[in-house]
């Protein structure tokens, strides 16, 4: 009985161990870098045919965004000469960052090409971003927001040997208006909600993503 027991067992295990290694075959791990509302690079982590010819895709973003704090748009409404491209001259910077994660479904389109195949995405995007301005004479003010968005795209590989793919991505992605944080060298630490009086306002200077497209190439290897 013992003997029947142990075999059970041991059969139990070499097929949870199959099983196992089927689940995890055919995963991808990818790195690209190109432009998305600046120099960006992002990883990603893709599950195909998880149910036919559809998958998963996890995805993170870093981008050092092109422009951080709009020059042309008034510091204060009341002083509609003042803005932050006219104090440049003076030696006020600006500086920021995105970071954005991607949770998406995606759908196997097959070969297009010899060599060549191709897959669409699409899903959930959450984005946290910053801006800060510093002026000489009075410090800097850093600002925020977390937002959240979807985004669409497609995915182009081609085997270049073994496991490994050239990859080119393409995309876009819609973010929403969060709440906007503050906090600075002579400023006490606050916030802006959407609906809140002088949002507008603070949110028209910031060069936070709205509407976004990418264009990424890189490479992926299959597990």
């Amino acid at each position: 009985m013992k003997k029947v027991i142990l075999s059970s067992l041991i059969a139990a295990a070499t097929l949870g161990t199959a099983a196992s290694a089927q689940s995890i075959k055919g995963v991808e791990l990818g790195l690209t870098g190109g432009y998305a509302s600046g120099l960006s690079g992002e990883v990603f982590v893709h599950a195909p045919n998880v149910a036919g010819p559809i998958g998963v895709k996890v995805s993170a973003a870093y981008t050092k965004p092109s422009d951080n704090i709009r020059d042309d748009v008034a510091i204060n409404p009341a002083l509609p000469n003042i803005t932050f491209g006219s104090l440049k001259s003076a030696g006020a910077t600006e500086s920021g960052s995105h970071t954005t994660f991607g949770l998406d479904g995606t759908y196997n389109l097959g070969e297009v090409a010899p060599g060549v195949s191709a897959m669409a995405y699409a899903g959930g995007r959450y984005g946290m971003f910053s801006a800060t301005e510093t002026y000489p004479a009075s410090g800097s003010t850093t600002y925020s927001m977390n937002s959240l968005g979807i985004g669409a795209g497609a995915q182009l590989a081609y085997a270049l040997a073994g496991n490994i793919s050239l990859v080119g991505d393409i995309g876009v992605d819609q973010y929403f208006n969060g709440a906007i944080n503050y906090s600075g060298t002579n400023t006490p630490a606050g916030s802006y909600g959407t609906g809140e009086a002088g949002y507008n306002d603070v949110r028209n200077r910031l060069a936070f993503p709205g509407t976004v497209f990418k264009a990424k190439i890189g490479v992926k290897i299959s597990y």
